[in-house]
């Protein structure tokens, strides 16, 4: 039989500009040779189903070069040296945007226990950052190493246990090591440092890397244990934007040239797209109601003059066996005064057991305060791998709006459910970024739509409705839908259009806030009504205006544009309203009362805008040929026929941040500086301000299109 494999896009996939597997791993992963090297070795040849007497000489006759490859004698800063008898690992500086520049390469940042993995004569030991021998705890990945293709060895790497996703999680890891289960566990090697008798820590970290992918591509018997952490040679914010989207903690940016240095350093970047960070325990409270063991924990950690910082109270994330697990090594540490630099007071103080600052604690949070408090922590896991004086503020905590993280990302805090329920419909994934530029998540979608669904339904319910939906967020797959598909949610309806063979086919339409909220959870982020209502598919009630700049034209040009149409469409009786497009437009509106057919509507609004160009010839051009709008304004008059459409009022827009198209008053309009001021975070705060809607006399017009107006 002949069998055809199709490899399907899923969530490990990567584009090639992030990472070419051919160029990146280009050796057979087998034997490590190279394809020239496999072409010339015509004595294992494949004959039916099965391989000729040649295989046997061809393995032996490829482990010379096997082992030459092997040999890191010829590595530049390559040294031959004893094995050190201790290795610090090198750590990171943290910031909060990935370095820039080709001298850089980035890798993602593991969320498990740093390790060291000492290779001698074969026999392996796993060390962790401070030196505690872990090998009993991790003994299928010491198992696996020791079937490395070399015997002498340093590496350097994170022991993880992934995720239903695939994804690392130190929670799936913490439960893997407090169940006694050594099932999961996966060793992501990055570097190495030591090899066959040779000190590498001066060589440059590309050339170390390479090695350790060919040690690992030579030693098929380590299996999915043992991997290597393939480091992505791109410009650093499009491998953020990637991996964020791909639901990674974060980066590790370094120096292809650098050294390894046994220390922090500048060399190593770290770059969170979480706000997770440890902390010092420095006290307990009592528990209240029905939580056993203790309330919260106090924590803090080190200035740069050693003094210990209070920082808050943790007191959610945790379960029956963590708060039991904790107390039990908190009770031994109980000391008489505060270790804090700046206690708590008062009531903050009152039944506090103060404790020996000495447990580590990762701690997931929303926010620093403008008091340098943590807001909303919650318990992520003990850091058993860590030393509390190791908990140093590199630099002041980052001074945030409540509600926001670094990089506008908004984190759930605690271990709630995966759905969430918003406005009474379930959103599935609610964490997933579909924004990674901003870091917005499908659940801050859902919650804008609900906030602000009282005034967009007037706009969008009981038409036809086009959508563009992006089920993976804005830098994903986006396909446009019109008609109702199977499974769609109860709340999204169907109206029946004639299309131009003549047969009926249902269209999308919503009659309520769960219908808007169901699109939502169908990964819509555009929402484009027809310009008519469902119960008279043929008679438009609204005409658009479509302004859309040309190269050159500045947002003052065209609000100046929109002020001229408006004016132009008085002139004939017509009232207008405005708002932006979500993109770099914006779009005048006319509602009219339906009498009239859409040949008549595109009719006329041709005329207007032929109308405008003839008064304004170095302004506007009302053609779609791109060589004559440079330094022009564009008047779609398109928008108005059977089936085209528009994006809607309050719709989000798929584009590169999550901006929303917004009515706005025309003096409003005035004082604006562009659309991108408008976003699923401004817009709500920016109508519970507003007195009154400014488009609340749109649907109480009654105008018409003019009987003459060619």
């Amino acid at each position: 039989q002949n069998w055809l494999l199709i490899k399907k896009k899923d969530s490990a996939a990567k584009a090639r500009h992030i990472y070419n597997v051919i160029e990146e791993a280009p050796d057979s992963i087998a034997t490590g040779r190279t394809i020239e090297e496999i072409t010339q070795d015509a004595d294992r040849v494949w004959k039916d189903g099965k391989a000729q007497e040649g295989k046997a000489r061809a393995e032996r006759a490829s482990a010379p070069r096997v082992q030459s490859r092997l040999d890191p004698s010829g590595l530049p800063g390559a040294e031959a040296a004893k094995m050190p008898k201790t290795v610090k690992p090198q750590l990171c500086t943290a910031q909060s945007a990935p370095p820039i520049g080709d001298e850089w390469v980035h890798e993602l940042k593991y969320d498990g226990y740093r390790l060291m993995a000492r290779l001698e004569g074969g026999k392996v030991t796993l060390l962790t950052r401070n030196g505690h021998d872990w090998t009993d705890r991790f003994a299928p990945v010491a198992k696996a190493l020791g079937r490395l293709a070399i015997k002498d060895a340093i590496l350097d790497g994170e022991v993880c246990v992934l995720d239903a996703r695939g994804l690392p999680s130190f929670g799936a890891l913490q439960r893997s090591l407090d169940r006694r289960d050594r099932s999961g566990f996966v060793y992501y090697v990055f570097d190495v440092l030591y090899a066959r008798g040779h000190d590498l820590m001066r060589t440059p970290l590309v050339e170390r890397k390479g090695y350790l992918e060919r040690v690992l591509m030579a030693s098929p018997g380590i299996g999915p244990v043992v991997q290597y952490a393939q480091h992505i040679d791109a410009p650093g914010d499009a491998v953020a934007r990637e991996a964020r989207a791909h639901g990674a903690e974060g980066i590790i940016s370094k120096k292809r040239d650098a050294r390894y240095v046994q220390q922090r350093s500048h060399s190593w970047v770290k770059v969170r797209f979480t706000n997770r960070e440890e902390f010092v325990v420095g006290g307990y409270t009592k528990p209240e109601g029905s939580r056993s063991a203790f309330g919260a924990l106090l924590v803090g950690r080190y200035d740069a003059t050693g003094r210990l910082v209070y920082c808050g109270r943790v007191g959610t994330g945790f379960t029956e066996q963590s708060l039991h697990d904790l107390h039990q090594q908190m009770k031994p540490l109980a000391r008489d005064a505060t270790p804090f630099a700046n206690p708590p007071t008062g009531a903050d103080a009152r039944g506090v057991t103060w404790v020996e600052p000495e447990l580590v604690v990762e701690v997931e949070y929303a926010a620093w305060t403008h008091e340098e408090m943590l807001r909303h922590p919650a318990f992520i896991a003990l850091r058993r791998d860590k030393n509390a004086s190791e908990v140093i503020a590199m630099a002041p905590p980052p001074k945030q709006r409540p509600g926001k993280t670094v990089g506008a990302q908004v984190v759930r805090i605690g271990k709630g459910p995966a759905d969430a329920r918003v406005g009474g419909v379930r959103i599935s994934n609610p964490d997933r970024i579909v924004y990674p530029e901003t870091g917005t998540t499908k659940g801050d979608v859902a919650r804008y739509y609900d906030a602000v669904a009282d005034w967009m339904l007037p706009h969008v319910v009981k038409r036809p409705l086009s959508l563009v939906r992006c089920p993976t967020g804005v830098e994903g797959e986006h396909f446009f839908q019109r008609h109702v598909g199977e499974g769609f949610p109860q709340d999204i309806k169907g109206v029946a259009v004639p299309e131009d063979d003549g047969a009926s086919k249902d269209h999308v339409m919503i009659t309520s806030k769960k219908g808007l909220l169901s699109l939502v959870q169908m990964g819509v982020l555009e929402i484009h009504p027809w310009g008519c209502r469902a119960d008279d598919i043929e008679t438009p009630d609204r005409l658009i205006f479509d302004l859309d700049p040309g190269p050159g034209i500045e947002w003052e040009a065209i609000v100046h544009s929109a002020i001229v149409v408006r004016d132009v469409l008085a002139d004939m009786d017509l009232t207008s309203f405005v708002k932006t497009s979500g993109g770099k437009g914006i779009h005048v509106v006319v509602p009219i009362t339906r009498n009239r057919s859409w040949e008549e509507a595109k009719g006329f609004t041709h005329h207007v805008a032929n109308l405008l160009v003839r008064m304004a010839p170095k302004n506007f051009v009302a053609t779609i040929s791109k060589k004559a709008r440079p330094g022009k304004v564009l008047i779609d008059y398109l928008r108005n026929q059977r089936t085209a459409t528009a994006v809607g009022a309050y719709s989000t827009r798929a584009r590169e941040h999550p901006t929303v198209s917004t009515p706005l008053g025309w003096a409003e309009l005035l004082k604006t500086e562009g659309a991108e001021q408008f976003t699923v975070e401004s817009v709500p705060k920016r109508l519970a301000r507003l007195k009154t809607d400014p488009w609340e006399a749109i649907g109480k017009v009654r105008q018409s299109i003019p009987k003459k107006w060619s």
